[in-house]
């Protein structure tokens, strides 16, 4: 299928993801409100308003954007610098959303019930890295907005790039199945095109485990407690770029795990179930994926491994928050606290898997030179 029949659901959805998150955004004033307040509770009330933040266009109640202690006058200035931020962060989220979706799209176009659920849980993964990188372009403007720009640059651009994860969970699978119905919609009645050869079961088997290995790479050493305070404090020196350890462990770490210690092991293995689901849920869609797609291709490929990452990350962190949430009376929103906190790991990891797939079906369907024809004999 062309780029052009699938440009407008594309379009569609980043719309969509764009205009449900700006509803959310402008909704959080009233979570302050003291009915919110009764009915969700003053704790959870404030757990919604800190997911709700991130994608308000409204300014915050703070004195630096009214008259700034040490800055008079400038108040003005950083409230234009927040509101830049946030125009920037919903510009960049519609154009990121196509451009991993029109791929997806394209090599996804078939029918079937299993092509059209495994196209929503691609566009789905890739909504919520969509979200997280566009949080990530305006993060400059607002930490500028802040007032802080000259002071610790790099773990304030660490922190506001973690923002604004938690609604694009949600977010994203609604704009995924809309765009997924709608490109149902818009397909009608098309003649049937040949599809390029597919790799077989035994190759789509062995590049989902090569690309299974680099994320388990990544959430077997990478996120051990060790390596990251080794990370943590690797950069010395002074200056504004002297600590990028934060930085640089948000975008390394898929999860967060110690070895286990006194007798609590079974709690602790409890715990590993949900890193297990994550490998699980990578090989599995990687397989899928290789055996579904119209031609495997690096880009889409990389795309894909991306999506199924970020969705084993989700996974895994909501396993961890029941365990947390379990035996509990307090509400259970107080306990998503690391919900989309590996995307920015599962990003860069899931599309090193997806390469690393591409590569294996690439080198095992390679055309192998035909064999030298035998010598005849001359006769004597």
């Amino acid at each position: 299928m062309t780029y052009r029949r699938v440009l407008g659901p594309a379009l569609f959805g980043s719309l969509l993801l764009a205009g449900l998150l700006w509803w959310a955004g402008s909704s959080a004033h009233a979570l302050s409100l003291p009915g919110a307040t009764r009915f969700f509770g003053p704790d959870q009330a404030n757990r919604l308003l800190a997911w709700a933040m991130p994608w308000s266009t409204d300014l915050p109640s703070s004195n630096q954007f009214a008259d700034p202690a040490g800055a008079a006058g400038h108040g003005g200035d950083y409230a234009a610098l927040r509101q830049t931020a946030m125009r920037v962060r919903y510009a960049a989220l519609v154009l990121l959303f196509p451009c991993g979706a029109l791929p997806l799209l394209r090599r996804l176009s078939g029918r079937g019930a299993g092509r059209a659920a495994l196209c929503v849980a691609a566009l789905w993964g890739w909504g919520i890295v969509a979200a997280m990188l566009a949080v990530a372009v305006s993060a400059p403007w607002m930490v500028a907005s802040g007032g802080s720009a000259a002071f610790r640059l790099l773990p304030h651009l660490a922190s506001f790039m973690s923002q604004g994860r938690e609604l694009p969970v949600g977010a994203a699978l609604v704009a995924a199945a809309a765009t997924t119905g709608l490109m149902a919609l818009l397909r009608g009645e098309t003649t049937s095109e040949p599809r390029p050869a597919v790799p077989t079961a035994a190759t789509a088997r062995l590049a989902a485990s090569v690309g299974t290995a680099v994320v388990a790479f990544a959430l077997v050493v990478l996120s051990n407690d060790r390596v990251a305070g080794h990370i943590q404090t690797a950069f010395g020196g002074g200056g504004r770029l002297s600590e990028p350890g934060d930085l640089v462990r948000q975008w390394v770490q898929l999860s967060a795990w110690t070895m286990p210690t006194g007798s609590a092991f079974g709690h602790w293995l409890l715990y590993r179930l949900g890193d297990v689901a994550l490998l699980v849920l990578v090989w599995w869609g990687l397989r899928l994926l290789l055996v579904r797609l119209d031609g495997v291709t690096y880009p889409v490929c990389a795309l894909g491994g991306a999506a199924v990452t970020t969705l084993g990350v989700v996974v895994s962190e909501l396993w961890t928050s029941l365990l947390s949430y379990r035996g509990s009376t307090a509400g259970p929103l107080l306990y998503y606290v690391s919900m989309g906190s590996g995307v920015s790991a599962a990003l860069v990891f899931g599309s090193l898997a997806g390469g690393a797939g591409a590569l294996t079906v690439r080198l095992r369907t390679r055309p192998q030179p035909p064999a030298p024809a035998a010598v005849q004999a001359q006769p004597v």
